[in-house]
C-alpha cells in the first residue's frame, strides 16, 4: 500500500459527512498503486446474514463513474442501505434555504473573524482565483465549506458521482429499502448550531498552512481508489491533536450515537449495506473499532472475479448494474 503525506489537515468531510457542501480529504500520493477492487469495504457478520460496511467519498469525479468491482457486488447482494442521512431531503429547497439564512452573517465575515485569519482567507481565494464575494457575507463556518467545494468543482468533482448519491438513486430506481442515521434537520445542524469559536477553528483548520493545491483533489481520487485506509487514520489522527473540538463534533460524537442503530442493524436477516463517510469506519474513535470492541469480526471484502462467479454460479444483476451506470 502506498504511503500518503497528509497534506491538509482537518479536511474530512468528504469522507466523514454526507452534506454535498462538505470539505473534501486533502492527501498526496508518493508513488503510483493499482486500484483496489473493493475499497473501503468491509463485511461483518451479524445475528443471520453477513453485512456490508462502505466508506463513501461524498464528491468524486466524472472519472469515477464505473465504480469498483467489489463495491457493485455488494450492492447486488444487499436487501437495504442504510446512509448518513436522508440525500433527498438535503438537497431539497427547503434545507437549502434554512442552511443559507444560518450562514449569513449579520455584519459579514469581517466582524466574526480576526483581521489575520480574514488575511490568509484573502490570499487564499485570490491562489484559488476565487470571488471574494461567495465568502465575505457569510459565517466562518460556510466559507470554509465554500472554500474546499469550489477548488473541487473546479477540478470537475460532484456530489452527483459520490458514491452516497448513486447508490441512493439506484436504491430507489430498484424498489429497495432506503434508511439513514441522522434526521436531515440534525444533519445540517452540525453546521449551522456551530458555536462561534467552534466555526472560526473550523475555518482555520480550512487554512491550514500547507494550502489547497489545484492538483490535490486528483491525488485525494487516487488515494481512495487504491483503498489507502492508512493515509486517512494518519489525517483523522492530525485532526484529532490540532482540531479536536471539530473532531468530537464532526466525527466522534455521532460515531457514538450511531452505534446503537448500527448494531440493531446487524441483527436484521436483510442484508444491510452501511454507507457512510469513509473517516467514520477508522482510527480509534471509528465505528470498526467500536464494533469489535462489541464482539464482532469486520473484515475487508474480497471482490470474487468473473471467473470465480461463473463457478459459483452467479449471474450479473443488470438492472442493479445499469441502475448504477446510469449515474
Amino acid at each position: 500500500m502506498m504511503r500518503l503525506e497528509v497534506r491538509q489537515r482537518g479536511r474530512l468531510l468528504n469522507i466523514g459527512c454526507s452534506l454535498l457542501f462538505g470539505l473534501c480529504t486533502m492527501l498526496a500520493s508518493s508513488a503510483a498503486s493499482a486500484e483496489s477492487d473493493a475499497p473501503f469495504l468491509w463485511q461483518v457478520r451479524g445475528a443471520t446474514t453477513t453485512h456490508y460496511l462502505l466508506g463513501s467519498v461524498h464528491l468524486l469525479p466524472s472519472a469515477a463513474k464505473r465504480l469498483p468491482t467489489g463495491i457493485v457486488q455488494a450492492y447486488r447482494s444487499a436487501d437495504a442501505l442504510v446512509f448518513e442521512s436522508d440525500i433527498d431531503a438535503l438537497q431539497g429547497r427547503k434545507l437549502s434555504a434554512q442552511m443559507l439564512a444560518a450562514a449569513t452573517a449579520p455584519e459579514g465575515l469581517a466582524a466574526e473573524i480576526d483581521v489575520g485569519t480574514l488575511r490568509r482567507l484573502r490570499q487564499r481565494m485570490r491562489s484559488l482565483r476565487m470571488p471574494t464575494a461567495q465568502c465575505e457575507t457569510y459565517r466562518p463556518w460556510f466559507c470554509a465549506l465554500t472554500l474546499e467545494l469550489y477548488t473541487y468543482q473546479r477540478a470537475g468533482f460532484s456530489g452527483d458521482y459520490g458514491l452516497d448519491r448513486r447508490l441512493h438513486d439506484a436504491a430507489l430506481a430498484d424498489g429497495r429499502s432506503i434508511a439513514w442515521f441522522e434526521a436531515p434537520e440534525r444533519h445540517i445542524g452540525l453546521f449551522t448550531d456551530m458555536a462561534k469559536p467552534l466555526s472560526m477553528q473550523f475555518l482555520d483548520a480550512a487554512l491550514a498552512d500547507n494550502g489547497l493545491k489545484a492538483e490535490e483533489p486528483a491525488e485525494m481520487y487516487r488515494a481512495w481508489r487504491d483503498n489507502d485506509s492508512s493515509g486517512i487514520e494518519a489525517l483523522i489522527a492530525e485532526m484529532k491533536r490540532d482540531y479536536p473540538a471539530v473532531h468530537e463534533h464532526l466525527l466522534a460524537s455521532r460515531n457514538r450515537a450511531w452505534l446503537p442503530e448500527l448494531e440493531r442493524r446487524l441483527k436484521l436477516p436483510e442484508r444491510q449495506l452501511i454507507v457512510v463517510g469513509a473517516a467514520h469506519w477508522l482510527g480509534p474513535d471509528g465505528l470498526i473499532a467500536r464494533l469489535n470492541a462489541a464482539g464482532y469480526q469486520v473484515r475487508p471484502y474480497l471482490a470474487i472475479n468473473s471467473d470465480q462467479q461463473a463457478a459459483l454460479g452467479a449471474e450479473p444483476n443488470a438492472p442493479a448494474d445499469a441502475a448504477i451506470a446510469r449515474r
